[in-house]
């Protein structure tokens, strides 16, 4: 017996060893060792009243060993990966402190072996609450148009958030869109909280969370100057022609919205009919507005508008015969030619009226010698009625002296 117990810490301690080194011998060949990398750290023990800045906690790599013959499956919730927000000192808040990272599995069959990292730093602070006023931002307005009374449903709301972000805060923000068109503002809008430069705040809230917006847009006038155009309806009398029509005043100035006035260049009249017209006429017309302009002199009367009609002149060329006159007593004017082509002009009317055989070039032969002449062709052409040229403008006659009496046998 005292054999046994001499040295038994001794003996017992090889005992151990031969049993751990057996069963690992035996066990070696059935558990496996891996890594389950990424799986997330969830907080647990937040302190009443408090908001944690820190909202990635990130993630833990856990190498652990797992039964080969178990019939459970390792997966992300296979595992507890916890850090205790009730170790934060809060007396220190909104510091940055370390926490320990807990690892336990939630199957069986495994053993955590270790896992990195084993701490992660954590922010959190204490929740605040305090008023902030409301403004509008109204963004660029569009040209052409300004803004008039600005009505909002709250002039201060509740911001609650933690309070190093809750001191950044400077206002609520109300951002709206002032439209192209003109159109009044009458929109429920949310608020954003922003710091003094108008950057966002985050993890704010505030309440009530929006607002009721209520602005006034007009539009800016402008005016621009455009000339009249007189516009003419049917035709004059046949043969009538229109000159150069006059307007008086010629131009108008018109007052509008910038986009509306830049795509306008004349203002038209009212037709005013030349039916049959034989003579001048002279009307008061009507100004016919482009929509959303309006006469920057409202009183004025409308334009004087003068269109001058008058007999169309033309140009008419006739064959005309040859007359000589003047020619000595008993002597013949013989010229080569039978006709020559006479270009008169006149009123339309009177030329379409003239008959060719009422016409006729007289040749001169007033003191000529017998012989052979050229002489001037000229035509009295009928009153109202110009002569523009006679071609050929000269004719070669021949004057033949009377035969000399037979003697008396």
């Amino acid at each position: 017996m005292r054999w046994l117990i001499r040295n038994w810490h001794l003996k017992l301690g090889a005992l151990a060893l031969a049993t751990v080194l057996y069963t690992g011998l035996v066990f070696s060949g059935s558990f496996n060792d891996q890594t389950f990398p990424g799986v997330p750290i969830t907080a647990i023990g937040q302190p009443n009243d408090t908001y944690v800045l820190t909202q990635e906690l990130g993630t833990v790599d856990v190498h652990y060993r797992f039964a080969v013959n178990s019939p459970n499956q390792v997966k992300i919730g296979s595992f507890a990966v916890t850090i205790d927000l009730a170790q934060y000192r809060m007396s220190l808040a909104p510091q940055l402190q370390s926490l320990p990272v807990t690892v336990r599995p939630l199957i069986d069959g495994v053993t955590i072996l270790s896992y990195a990292p084993t701490a992660v730093s954590v922010a959190i602070d204490r929740l605040g609450v305090r008023t902030v006023r409301v403004l509008v931002d109204r963004g660029e307005v569009p040209a052409g148009l300004e803004i008039g009374a600005t009505t909002v449903s709250a002039q201060e709301v509740t911001a609650t958030g933690p309070n190093s972000l809750l001191q950044r805060v400077d206002r609520a923000v109300a951002r709206v869109h002032i439209d192209q068109s003109g159109i009044d503002v009458h929109n429920q809008v949310q608020l954003v909280p922003v710091d003094i430069d108008g950057r966002l705040v985050p993890s704010v809230e505030l309440t009530p969370l929006t607002v009721n917006v209520d602005i006034d847009v007009r539009t800016v006038e402008t005016s621009k100057t455009v000339p009249v155009r007189p516009v003419l309806s049917g035709a004059p009398a046949p043969g009538f022609e229109v000159g150069d029509v006059t307007v008086d005043p010629a131009v108008v100035t018109l007052r509008g919205a910038p986009d509306v006035l830049s795509g306008v260049t004349e203002v038209l009249t009212n037709p005013i009919s030349l039916s049959g017209a034989r003579a001048p006429l002279t009307a008061t017309a009507t100004l016919v507005m482009p929509t959303g302009t309006r006469l920057s002199d409202v009183g004025a009367s409308g334009p004087t508008v003068v269109v001058p009609v008058s007999e169309e002149v033309g140009t008419r060329t006739f064959l005309v015969g040859l007359v000589c006159t003047g020619q000595p007593s008993g002597s013949a004017c013989l010229p080569q030619l039978s006709q020559v082509a006479v270009t008169l002009r006149g009123t339309v009317n009177a030329l379409a009226a003239l008959d060719p055989a009422t016409l006729s070039v007289g040749l001169d032969a007033t003191g000529l010698a017998p012989g052979t002449h050229v002489v001037k062709a000229t035509l009295s052409a009928p009153r109202g009625i110009t002569v523009v040229g006679i071609s050929p403008a000269t004719v070669t006659v021949t004057i033949v002296p009377p035969a000399s009496p037979t003697p008396a046998p």
